[in-house]
């Protein structure tokens, strides 16, 4: 029987029912310490002026660097009556934005936690907020945010003084006075930041990337008079000007809405020719498969472009490298907007804010999308890509703000939306480097042998000059006669014909060997880096196969002796309590048994028989590998294996290569079942003879490969894996080896399909059957 008592059960007596209360410090906590910076809290404000309706918002400043400087914000809007300043404003933490779905003016609010305003804390010791509305008269509120720094007090104990107002149209700095009919305007004195020349620069580069320069609202401007004699600092922000045109590549993708199955659409397109790359209309439970059966993050779309910083063309204009870059430390990185209005702090153009890992994944993998290595492996800089994300509130409402406006909540839909961000960006990486090798391919260049080549083709250049200076000589009049001279002419004509056809011939022959000469000896270079990796694989392997057969062994020895020993003589153990202690040390025998057998299944598998080549029986292999696993395969992950148990499958091969190829399936289909029910695991591997080859068909009962990556999942590097934050995981290499053991070591091929047989993914291996002949052995 259990310890615990259920409270209900503690004899207890009513005293009175009391609420919770706020110290007055939570205004600070939720002001000044939980915003990050003076940035984010004045664009906090401005939201609020286009929240209110506003068509113009104005910030600024007077007489810096003095114990009285100022900041005013200022804006057109609707105005608040008494009722809404008390009861909305006064009201921290206020869901009345999140119950309006359109302003007056159709907008839809960008505010919804009522927090904004304490940003005020943040930038100064004292507020005065003056607002007036077309249905009410001018009001005053005197804010002195030090009082909330009174340890004792309580929130709703801090009382701020409102006043009737008469002369709102007086300009607090120019002290003129210009009609004001509605709006509000904000005065901060006494501010907590020292405001220079290069802060109101920052400032003025944060409000422009405020708005969405895709598709930013026309009805909305920000005035910045910073207090300087600094035209650049001054004046109507406007968004860095865009020369999209100018990309190499463009790339829109969108997740469709509920009704449509949450369709997924990626169109990679080129203004500098036609090569396209499409994926249509993929379900989000075929294109995500670890992510349920629909996107958490809701309906969106994402649209970036791509510049490899170097001279370019928008249209008829050349574009220099320099302006290029220019542009690109404006507006750099994957931004997220929402209904128009950026969400801080993704993708800010110097770098912070870079959660779809750029940085991390480029210096993982720095080599050029057109270089020699493995496919799929290069990845796009940060600085190379300009992009953004577009939510709305009404389609996203689990992509939430953070608390501090800093960020969105990560919950589950912040992962589906990462993730689906990364798999946008990896489509084009590995389309833009296949798209680079093939136009490399075409523009090859040779190094010694094309040297060779064109002194080939200058010596035979010399060669026809030769002979056309000879057949000049010789149509001179000479003692031969005429019809000698004819025919030697004739002759010489086709001679030089014939050498002229031969030459050209041999340009073709010399740049297509360069180029297989080059072909062959990258793939060289692959294989022997792949070898040497495999090699300390090997090597690592055999050192921890050698000592975990001995530990294995003596866990297995000392956990049979504990099992006897604590049943037999631990006579302090509870008669009620020996069933559960028996079944942990059953447990615990049998899980370091598996332990050993597979430090032995290791050991041997790297033994030198195994890397002996020789002719092997495939189904023999397959059968001593599911064998060897039984234990994990059929007793921990129960999944029934159905495999050949006649028949004999001859190749010639290495026996380690074959046993890596059935593990790495088996592993795969494993994580693969992890979410199907128990009933229905499954893996079925079948094994026939077509004409001069035999054929392996293996399935399984998992989540089938995610739609478009069928080619992608043998590349290196490439991973469908992912954490619960929607990020990559995994090393992308299993598949790898598998196909360079297939093809490269068997001179067979495989092929994946997302859905097989039995649902989930299915793997077809083609190799080349055994042929006997008079000096072969079987091994």
């Amino acid at each position: 029987m259990s310890d615990f008592q259920k409270i209900e059960e503690i004899e207890r007596e009513l005293i009175g029912e009391f609420p919770l209360s706020v110290s007055a410090r939570v205004a600070m906590q939720l002001g000044r310490e939980s915003i990050s910076s003076s940035f984010t809290a004045i664009l906090e404000l401005v939201k609020n002026a286009y929240d209110a309706d506003a068509t113009k918002v104005s910030i600024r400043f007077q007489r810096f660097g003095s114990d009285d400087a100022r900041l005013i914000i200022e804006d057109n809007g609707r105005g608040m009556t008494l009722d809404e300043l008390n009861n909305h404003w006064m009201v921290i933490g206020t869901s009345n934005k999140a119950k309006v779905r359109k302003t007056a003016k159709g907008r839809v609010p960008t505010g919804e936690k009522g927090l904004g305003r304490l940003g005020l804390d943040r930038l100064c010791s004292r507020t005065c907020v003056q607002t007036i509305s077309k249905d009410s008269s001018a009001l005053e509120l005197d804010i002195y945010w030090s009082k909330y720094e009174e340890a004792e007090s309580r929130l709703e104990n801090i009382a701020h003084k409102i006043y009737k107002i008469s002369n709102f149209d007086l300009d607090p700095i120019t002290r003129r006075r210009e009609l004001f009919s509605h709006g509000t305007r904000l005065i901060l004195e006494h501010l907590k930041d020292d405001w220079s020349e290069e802060a109101v620069r920052d400032l003025r580069a944060e409000l422009s990337l405020l708005i969405s320069p895709f598709s930013a609202p026309n009805d909305f401007a920000i005035d910045l008079d910073s207090g300087f004699e600094a035209e650049a600092l001054n004046g109507t922000i406007t968004s860095p000007p865009f020369i999209l045109d100018a990309a190499t590549w463009k790339v829109v993708a969108t997740i469709g809405s509920k009704a449509d199955g949450y369709k997924v659409n990626i169109h990679m397109q080129s203004a500098r020719h036609e090569t396209e790359y499409h994926l249509r209309d993929v379900p989000w439970k075929d294109w995500m498969k670890d992510a349920g059966d629909e996107s958490q993050c809701g309906p969106l779309s994402m649209e970036f472009y791509y510049f490899p910083r170097e001279k370019s063309y928008a249209g008829e204009q050349i574009l220099t490298r320099a302006e290029v870059v220019q542009f690109l430390e404006s507006n750099q990185g994957v931004r997220i907007y929402r209904d128009g209005f950026r969400v801080k702090p993704y993708g800010q153009p110097n770098g912070e804010g870079d959660w779809l890992r750029f940085a991390f994944l480029k210096a993982r993998s720095p080599e050029g999308a057109a270089q020699e290595g493995p496919m799929g492996a290069w990845r796009i800089s940060y600085h190379q890509i300009v992009g953004a994300v577009f939510l709305t509130h009404e389609f996203n409402p689990q992509l939430s703000d953070q608390t501090n406006r800093e960020g969105l909540v990560e919950g589950k839909a912040f992962a589906h939306l990462r993730a689906f961000a990364t798999k946008v960006v990896r489509f084009f990486e590995f389309n833009h480097q296949k798209f680079a090798r093939a136009k490399k391919a075409e523009e090859v260049q040779v190094d010694d042998a094309e040297s060779k080549a064109k002194a080939s083709v200058v010596a035979s250049d010399s060669a026809i000059k030769q002979l056309s200076t000879l057949l000049e000589k010789m149509r001179k009049p000479s003692s031969g006669g005429p019809s000698q001279l004819a025919k030697l002419s004739g002759e010489l004509d086709d001679a030089v014909a014939r050498t002229q056809a031969l030459l050209e011939q041999a340009k073709a022959s010399a740049a297509e060997s360069v180029a297989a000469i080059a072909a062959e000896k990258a793939q060289a270079e692959r294989q022997k880096n792949m070898l040497s990796n495999l090699a300390s694989l090997g090597i690592l392997a055999a050192a921890f196969g050698h000592e975990s057969v001995d530990w294995a062994g003596n866990v297995v020895k000392y956990a049979e002796r504990l099992d006897d020993d604590v049943i037999s003589k631990a006579w302090w153990i509870a008669e009620a309590e020996r069933p559960d202690v028996q079944k942990t040390m059953k447990f615990l025998v049998s899980e370091s048994k598996k332990l050993r057998k597979f430090a032995k299944f290791t050991l041997g598998n790297i033994s030198r028989e195994k890397r002996k080549k020789g002719v092997l029986c495939l189904r023999r292999i397959a059968e001593s590998v599911f064998a060897a696993f039984k234990e994990i395969i059929e007793g921990e992950k129960k999944i029934r294996p159905e495999f050949p148990t006649q028949g004999e499958y001859l190749v010639e091969g290495y026996p380690m290569d074959w046993e890596s190829i059935f593990v790495n399936l088996i592993v795969n289909s494993a994580w693969a079942m992890e979410a199907t029910p128990v009933a229905d695991r499954r893996i079925c591997v079948q094994m026939s003879t077509e004409g001069d080859s035999h054929v392996i068909q293996f399935d399984d009962t998992g989540k089938g490969l995610e739609t478009g990556t069928e080619d992608a999942i043998f590349e290196a590097t490439f991973t469908t894996k992912r954490n619960e934050r929607g990020e990559e995981i995994g090393t992308g290499l299993g598949l790898t080896i598998v196909k360079a053991f297939v093809e490269d070591h068997s001179h067979g091929s495989i092929t994946a399909k997302n859905s097989g047989q039995l649902s989930g993914a299915s793997f077809r291996i083609i190799v080349p059957a055994w042929k006997k002949s008079k000096n072969s052995n079987r091994s």
